[in-house]
């Protein structure tokens, strides 16, 4: 009995025991049941549905840029991309050869851009964009053995203009590891590289979207699952008219250098041509890189924005500043003469000639900017000397930026006898002023910066920042001073009647005479790898002003003879449009009150 009743008693401490560590591992498998499905419940949720849900970026549709009376500069067009979702990438070692031999690209530079990527496997990397439909026929042909290949429609930059105004315009490209490091960009998106396209970036841009797609255990597309749309990037209006940049750009075919037009009274410009060019459509694309090198290395720079970038001696345009500096200064009367006998002797061993071999004999100041006389301008700079000539030249606005929204744009330089002490341990010499007050020697300006300078004389002694926005969102851009310094009103009227005598009364620039009363002034400018360079800066109508423009051709040779009867054309060809215009709206108008 004592033995059974020991017996009964272990039996019940071992069920005890049993009961206990039951209801503990009920208790725990509860306790994880409870965890997973209540407290873990959206880190499951968002794995599971990891493992069937698939994201495919929708890249928002970059703003258009229209010219200034609502024509398409750039827009975008719907276009084939390929792309892989690295979850699905079942079989990388096959996948990855055969997509490159199909796309003729390498494989290390899928292998890249999957790495770049590499925190984002459910979603969708883009591998190359711009498909050819031969090329989409073959990826659909082989799908099945393509796993984790899918491909989708974007929205790829178009330049329905190609070349014409390219500079100003710009370019996009796809971005690259850096862009991306350094900003919330993603393999694939394209951001502006060039002009208004770089410039305005940020608001061109956009917001991108996404779709979401159910696959099955294969990675097979089962439904859609919906969209977040994207947010389109803003439009931009420019001041650019787009027929007259076309104008131009034809007035200027085969020749390499600048137009530039714009309205003095706010700094619109109205054409921007730099030559030579590009079509910015082949950067919209896969661009081969030993086509970009090719590009890149041209040494016709075709991507230099010369109207910005490029650094010129000025030549005798600048004539109108040591013109200015000497009547303001008190140093020259209007009717002062000089005589130009076709050679300038300077001491014992130094000779200047004039353009003109026989001279332009005795000469005011009015008759030698409308000649162009170089030894009348050699004798006013010795006058006047080289330190007033520079503090003029910087009230002008030489040697600082314009400001102009775009980037790259060159200040050039305005010399001074310290700088060049400073510079090249030499001192300025007698010749170096001689040189300087025709527009050579050490001054160099950007061709809108020279365009600029006549603005303050058709304002006054006021010039306008120039710029190519016109409106963003409906908000126009506000007129902004640039330059302004007191100027009295007897040396405007001297050299305003110089201008006008250069084009209409027997002047350099007879060649831009025109019904629309144009005034201007001429230079050719030495060019010591060739040719001389050709210009033109002029502005109409006369009395009042609307449009102003600069011509400068490279390798070009005379300005009045080859400069200035474009300038002519780009002039009348803003008057005739001008007339166009308004001769529809009558006509609409008519319309309307029948």
């Amino acid at each position: 009995m004592a033995l059974e009743r020991v017996q009964d008693k272990e039996q019940k401490k071992r069920f005890k025991l049993l009961i206990t560590f039951g209801s503990v591992l009920i208790g725990i498998i509860f306790l994880r049941l409870f965890y997973i499905q209540l407290i873990s419940y959206r880190k499951y949720k968002n794995l599971a549905e990891n493992n069937s849900t698939r994201t495919v970026p929708k890249r928002a549709a970059r703003g258009i840029i229209f010219d200034r009376y609502g024509e398409k500069l750039a827009d975008s067009v719907p276009s084939y991309t390929v792309s892989i979702i690295p979850v699905d990438l079942k079989d990388s070692e096959k996948v990855i050869p055969m997509l490159a031999r199909i796309l003729e690209i390498s494989e290390e530079e899928i292998k890249q851009k999957i790495e770049n990527q590499r925190q984002k496997v459910f979603e969708a990397i883009k591998i190359k964009g711009d498909l050819k439909s031969s090329v989409i026929s073959i990826i659909e042909e082989h799908k099945p053995e393509l796993p984790g290949v899918i491909i989708h429609t974007e929205a790829k930059r178009n330049y329905p203009n190609k070349e014409i105004a390219a500079h100003v315009i710009g370019y996009v490209g796809e971005v690259n590891i850096n862009d991306v490091n350094k900003s919330k960009l993603s393999v694939g998106d394209t951001v502006g590289r060039a002009g208004i396209e770089r410039k305005f970036d940020a608001e061109l841009r956009g917001v991108n979207g996404a779709s979401k797609i159910m696959v099955n255990s294969s990675g097979k597309e089962i439904k859609s699952l919906g969209d977040d749309p994207f947010t389109k990037g803003t439009d931009l209006v420019l001041t650019i008219d787009l027929k007259l940049q076309k104008a131009a750009e034809e007035y200027f075919k085969g020749r390499r250098g600048v137009i530039v037009c714009m309205n003095p009274g706010n700094g619109e410009i109205y054409a921007l041509v730099s030559k030579p060019g590009f079509d910015p459509n082949v950067f919209c694309g896969q661009l081969d890189k030993r086509e970009w090198e090719k590009l890149l290395n041209d040494p016709e720079q075709p991507f230099l924005n010369r109207a910005v970038g490029g650094l010129y001696s000025p030549g005798s345009v600048f004539k109108i500043v040591p013109a200015v500096t000497a009547l303001e200064k008190n140093k020259l009367k209007a009717d002062d003469v000089f005589v130009c006998r076709g050679t300038y002797h300077y001491g014992k061993d130094w000779t200047y000639d004039c353009w003109k071999t026989d001279g332009h004999g005795v000469l005011s100041m009015a008759d030698a900017v409308a000649q162009s006389c170089d030894i009348y301008f050699y004798q006013l700079g010795l006058t006047v000397t080289a330190d007033r000539i520079s503090e003029y030249a910087k009230l002008f606005g030489y040697g600082s930026l314009t400001g102009i929204d775009l980037d790259g744009e060159k200040a050039g330089l305005v010399p001074t006898p310290v700088w060049k002490k400073d510079k090249f341990g030499i001192p300025w010499f007698p010749g170096n002023t001689i040189q300087y007050t025709i527009g050579q020697g050490y001054i160099t300006a950007n061709p809108l910066q020279i365009l600029s300078t006549y603005d303050i004389i058709i304002n006054n002694g006021t010039s306008y920042k120039p710029h190519l926005i016109k409106s963003i969102n409906g908000k126009e851009t506000e007129k902004a001073m640039l330059k302004s310094f007191a100027i009295s009103a007897k040396t405007l009227e001297i050299v305003k009647k110089s201008l006008w005598k250069t084009v209409n009364l027997g002047g350099t620039g007879g060649k831009a005479k025109s019904v629309y009363g144009i005034a201007g002034k001429t230079g050719t400018v030495e060019n010591p790898h060739g040719l001389s360079h050709a210009t033109f800066a002029g502005y109409a109508p006369f009395a009042n002003p609307e449009v102003s423009v600069l011509v400068f051709i490279e390798g070009g040779g005379s300005g009045g003879e080859n400069a200035a009867p474009i300038g002519k054309q780009v002039i009348e060809a803003y008057f005739k449009l001008k007339k166009e215009r308004y001769a529809a709206i009558r006509k609409t108008e008519h319309k309307e009150l029948k």
